[in-house]
């Protein structure tokens, strides 16, 4: 609460996040057995992670789509591969990302500050135009925002570019599964004519800056470079002078 009460402005985006968790559905493109599969998957996964590797490995398991995201730490890289290979071996895991760093845990205000990026992050997508934020699942690791979600190509520019924008994010991934703008008009008319829809104001997102939208993880430094052009879609926030950031990759 002390916390909260002296930094009110930062506390904003987890109420906000709370708020969106309840409409999900309304516009998830993914069909209601997927993310039924989804969340079993992820509890499987977590349970019995945590339950035989406690002490050896901090993961955190991220599911959308069948795809999973592993992030966080393990003690070696015996370890690393052990848990890759039992998620491996679940019958509904269609993808396995394996990001976990062969570190020590992170303290508690690590976690904390990765916890607020992500509903903040959460946050700027849902008030962003042309970005199916309920069709995108956001993770954050020591400040590294990963990006998963059922998109087109420009939903998913559109999405890393207003993400790499929130002060504090470090860098972006991105783990898309993409669609064309046939399967995306499918999809969102099977969602819409299965789902309630929300007209629901979850408020003003925290300012980003304006940068080259490119792929992949980038580096996001919370300074700006002045005297760099770069042309980009409207934010619904204040702006800052572009910085110029080198290009990453994808994951699967």
């Amino acid at each position: 609460m002390l916390v909260c009460a002296t930094q009110l402005a930062g506390c904003f985006p987890v109420i906000a996040g709370a708020m969106g968790t309840g409409v999900a559905m309304a516009t998830d493109r993914r069909p209601a057995a997927t993310q039924t599969v989804d969340r079993g998957l992820q509890l499987e996964a977590e349970n019995t992670i945590n339950s035989r590797y406690s002490g050896q490995a901090r993961v955190n398991v991220t599911v959308f789509n069948r795809k999973v995201l592993l992030t966080g730490e393990a003690s070696n890289d015996t370890v690393k591969q052990q848990v890759e290979q039992y998620v491996r071996g679940l019958q509904n895991a269609r993808v396995v990302i394996n990001e976990l760093e062969v570190v020590n845990s992170p303290g508690f205000m690590t976690q904390s500050q990765d916890a607020y990026l992500t509903s903040k992050v959460k946050t700027l997508l849902m008030t962003a135009e042309g970005v199916p934020s309920n069709s995108i699942k956001v993770t954050t690791e020591k400040s590294v925002v990963y990006l998963l979600g059922v998109v087109t190509a420009a939903e998913g520019d559109r999405a890393t570019d207003v993400a790499r924008n929130a002060s504090g994010v470090t860098k972006v991934v991105k783990a898309f599964d993409y669609v064309n703008d046939t399967e995306r008009a499918r999809l969102d008319s099977a969602s819409s004519s299965q789902n309630p829809s929300f007209d629901g104001n979850v408020g003003t997102p925290a300012p980003v800056q304006s940068v080259p939208g490119v792929g992949g993880p980038v580096d996001a430094p919370a300074g700006a470079a002045a005297g760099t052009t770069a042309t980009t879609s409207p934010v619904a926030a204040p702006v800052t002078a572009p910085v110029t950031l080198p290009p990453g990759r994808s994951l699967p």
